[in-house]
């Protein structure tokens, strides 16, 4: 298979949305099957050192968000509706505690002021969102509920697959655990998709400036239950695996991918804000390669300025993986601004090759 240097918006996608009905000579019909991803980084048409986030919009209009981080907050206007917010672990990084800040460059971007709510707080109790994550969700439902100053439900399911139906009166919490599932519909709609938390191996813990007074002692940080990741099932039959921050592991292959098929993987790759502390280049192209198999992958979480002009810098960590993967699997890009389509065999339609 080709590797996919995204080098502009993808040309069919972006009439599609604008015209609302074409898509590469298709129908509106046609159109209504895929899921769209829009990463919302610090650069528009960029992927940056900070870059996290990625907002996925099913067919049926379901809205998840998906490690917010520092490059979005409830005042983005690039959000729209909400619905549920997954955040794979608490680390500043993900979970937010600065606000975004359209200064600085894309290998340094600008740091905003202190969210002491985190942007995962702001932004569900902004948008009625409901907060899937591990042990994490209690200390976020009361963040949530001294935004709001009411108690912070915990999110209404019913039925065997523990279904909630969205878009909800208020902000809720839903914990999800390791090998734990959850559905979400859209209300009216016929088909609801799936959430399954996954293995990340990776530590987890509350930054310290998100911990009410009296705090805690200089280097120390407070539990934030496991890291973890995510294989979404949309409705076209897309399957996502969103893979946090971890290590590569044994189950990746004998579980995630034999029993979960994924399709489409966003890994992270890149070190953290302390340096290597997960999967790198290598370890990620492997993962790919001999242990997941997707039809595409997005690499994320790449810690460095991995573009220029929308297309890949040499000599970077970002360019080693494409590298590695390219004649195994499709490379797409997750630059800023640019939403993406995915039909359900995992395909990026509208994307140059």
């Amino acid at each position: 298979m080709l590797t996919r240097r995204m080098t502009h918006a993808p040309v069919c996608v972006t009439a599609a949305l604008l015209l609302g009905s074409i898509l590469c000579g298709g129908t509106a019909r046609a159109q209504a099957t895929l899921v769209k991803v829009t990463p919302l980084g610090s650069h528009s048409g960029e992927l940056c050192f900070r870059d996290r986030a990625l907002l996925f919009e099913d067919p049926t209009g379901v809205r998840i968000l998906y490690d917010p981080g520092f490059t979005t907050d409830e005042t983005d206007p690039r959000l729209g509706d909400v619905h549920v917010i997954l955040l794979s672990h608490a680390h500043a990084d993900h979970i937010g505690t600065t606000r975004p800040n359209p200064g600085g460059t894309c290998a340094a971007p600008a740091t905003g002021a202190a969210n002491s709510s985190s942007n995962v707080g702001t932004i569900a109790a902004a948008r009625n969102a409901a907060v899937m994550a591990s042990e994490v969700n209690t200390f976020l439902g009361l963040k949530i509920q001294a935004i709001r100053g009411a108690p912070t439900p915990a999110c209404a399911t019913g039925g065997l697959e523990a279904e909630t139906t969205v878009p909800g009166s208020s902000p809720c919490t839903a914990t999800l655990g390791v090998g734990g599932s959850r559905t979400v519909r859209r209300g009216g709609a016929s088909d609801s998709l799936r959430i399954t938390g996954v293995q990340a191996v990776h530590s987890s813990s509350i930054p310290a400036v998100l911990i009410d007074p009296p705090g805690l002692p200089p280097g120390i940080a407070a539990y934030g239950g496991s890291a973890m990741g995510f294989v979404v099932r949309f409705t076209n039959g897309l399957t996502a695996y969103l893979t946090g921050d971890t290590g590569m592991f044994a189950d990746m292959g004998q579980v995630i991918a034999r029993f979960y098929r994924p399709n489409l993987v966003v890994i992270n790759i890149g070190p953290g804000g302390q340096g290597p502390t997960s999967l790198g280049p290598d370890d990620a192209g492997n993962t790919i390669i001999h242990l997941v198999r997707p039809t595409t992958v997005m690499p994320s979480h790449v810690g460095e300025q991995a573009t220029a002009g929308g297309a890949v810098r040499s000599n970077t960590w970002t360019e080693r993986f494409m590298r590695n993967v390219g004649n195994s699997t499709n490379v797409v890009l997750p630059l800023s601004d640019v939403t993406l389509a995915f039909d359900g065999e995992g395909r990026c339609i509208g994307c140059p090759r």
